[in-house]
């Protein structure tokens, strides 16, 4: 793609020269030095770039410079002057009008060394935008890294939720107190709601009695286990049994624990804290 180059100036042979040898790099279109013309221009081309040939008797065009920065039609263009050796030095004492533009260029110099200037500020141009874009990616990138990880710590920092399900209310009552300091607990005297409980609310363990008499542990596991919506919750069998092929029986479901009643409160806690974690 070439660039677009708009030029100007009150050197009209300079001019004439610069479109005439640079149409393989560029695609140039030259304007009158009248501050109506070149933004009229800017309007219907859009160049990138501004290029004005100046010779001392400057003090009509470099305000004009001022101006059209300041226009709605100015785009952000690149400005360019091509200044002979006293225009040059006296904006050396000025600045000001100095930093309007992007490149200033001493004359004389040859159309070829000229084109090589222009081509290399475009270059480095581009080096430094891509630069700058590479640069915002990896700081969107590490904010949300970093946003992720708060998100992690905050998440990790929660309060872990315990559902206990067992048909003993001295049993539910105990290890509410057992757990509540360090987890949120609820319980349920069977597992009639449960499964519609775990859809509803983030739970991180259940806490099941194998032996109830309305549904069985066994059959609430399988409801979990079978429902791809909480089958990734940890489940740990509460139970009083004691029979090597009861024991068997249960250990043949796979569950994530299994606690013996009459309950070690240091094994119950240690147990919680390895499942939820």
């Amino acid at each position: 793609m070439k660039y677009k180059i708009l030029v100007s100036g009150n050197n009209p042979s300079l001019i004439m020269d610069f479109i005439n040898h640079t149409e393989t790099f560029f695609k140039s279109l030259s304007t009158t030095p009248s501050m109506k013309d070149i933004i009229g221009h800017f309007e219907l081309f859009g160049p990138d770039a501004y290029v004005c040939f100046i010779n001392s008797e400057h003090s009509s065009i470099l305000p004009q410079i001022s101006a059209l920065k300041n226009d709605s039609s100015y785009n952000g263009a690149s400005i360019f002057l091509i200044c002979d050796a006293k225009t040059c030095d006296e904006l050396a004492k000025n600045p000001l009008l100095a930093a309007e533009a992007d490149l200033i260029i001493r004359r004389p110099i040859s159309v070829d060394n000229l084109i090589l200037r222009i081509t290399r500020y475009f270059d480095e141009k581009k080096d430094a935008q891509a630069e700058e874009e590479a640069r915002k990616a990896a700081d969107i990138a590490r904010k949300k890294e970093e946003e992720k990880s708060a998100a992690a710590a905050a998440e990790n920092s929660e309060r872990k939720h315990v559902l206990v399900i067992d048909d003993d209310r001295i049993v539910l009552k105990m290890l509410k107190t057992a757990l509540s300091d360090n987890y949120d607990v609820t319980t349920m005297v069977n597992g009639v709601a449960a499964e519609k409980f775990l859809e509803a609310k983030k739970v991180d363990l259940v806490i099941l009695d194998y032996e109830m008499p309305i549904e069985t542990g066994a059959d609430i596991f399988r409801r979990i286990k079978n429902n791809p919506k909480i089958s990734h919750i940890p489940v740990c069998f509460l139970t009083g049994i004691s029979e090597r092929e009861k024991i068997m029986e249960v250990m043949a479901l796979k569950p994530h624990g299994y606690l013996l009643k009459p309950i070690d409160m240091d094994m119950l806690i240690a147990t919680v804290s390895n499942l939820t974690n």
